[in-house]
């Protein structure tokens, strides 16, 4: 299965990094705060279609990220000291 670029996702307080089909289609068996939100049985339905090879890891993976961002599972982390850096470098290049 095609792998994404990792996102995690907060399910009971807890991360659950999704960089798959199969971890998207795992996280969402896990109990949601809304299980009957549309955007999560799209996904669901979207996944089950990829698995099915009818639609594209994209699109059910894009489908996953939706459900998990209207429900507010998807956190976004501070960029690192690094990444930081980087970007002091960057902006003095400019």
């Amino acid at each position: 299965m095609a792998a994404f670029i990792p996102i995690t996702v907060y399910l009971n307080h807890k991360p659950m990094v999704v960089a798959s089909i199969a971890d998207a289609e795992m996280a969402l068996q896990q109990p949601w705060p809304l299980l009957e939100k549309p955007s999560r049985l799209e996904a669901i339905r979207m996944i089950k279609e990829c698995l099915a090879g009818h639609c594209s890891h994209q699109a059910a993976f894009a489908a996953f990220k939706v459900a998990a961002s209207e429900q507010g599972l998807l956190k976004r982390k501070r960029p690192s000291v690094g990444l930081k850096k980087f970007d002091g470098v960057a902006e003095d290049l400019m």
